[in-house]
């Protein structure tokens, strides 16, 4: 993980997130709306800058697991660059459709983009796999992201 960019993060509200975002995405596919998948994407985009500005996720976590009664859970470090890579990929894979949509190209393909994010999302949301920080964890972060390399010190023996 990056140190120099952590964010602490409950484990229980990306979980309610992703799967939140899944079944919109999946009630868009069905529903068969292109505003309804445009929308979607501008929140996940927004999602993207920061977990501040995710809505889903501050209204589990502020609101949700509180009516609940959930049991205490502590945040967990994630890496937000690897967040921030998870939402930008979700929300590439709505508002590629969108622009599609918009220019009348396509139109399966786009479908397709969208219950395939579904899918993705549903995935990270029920089994804890997302695709897109593993890819983040072993492509991006390995070839683009400049990690501090530390150096022993001098003397290792006290």
């Amino acid at each position: 993980m990056d140190n120099n960019n952590p964010c602490f993060a409950y484990n229980s509200s990306l979980r309610f997130t992703r799967n939140a975002f899944g079944v919109l995405a999946l009630l868009a596919f069905f529903i068969q709306s292109e505003w309804f998948v445009f929308i979607l994407g501008l929140v996940m985009a927004v999602a993207a800058i920061s977990l501040k500005y995710n809505l889903a996720y501050q209204f589990h976590a502020r609101f949700l697991k509180k009516w609940l009664k959930t049991d205490a859970e502590e945040p967990v470090a994630k890496d937000s660059g690897e967040l921030s890579f998870a939402w930008a990929m979700g929300a590439s894979f709505l508002l590629i459709p969108a622009l599609l949509f918009y220019l009348n190209q396509w139109p399966a393909l786009a479908w397709g983009l969208v219950i395939l994010d579904a899918m993705l999302l549903l995935l990270a949301g029920i089994a804890g796999t997302c695709v897109a920080s593993i890819m983040y964890a072993s492509l991006i972060k390995k070839w683009f992201v400049k990690e501090k390399k530390t150096t022993p010190s001098e003397n290792q023996n006290p």
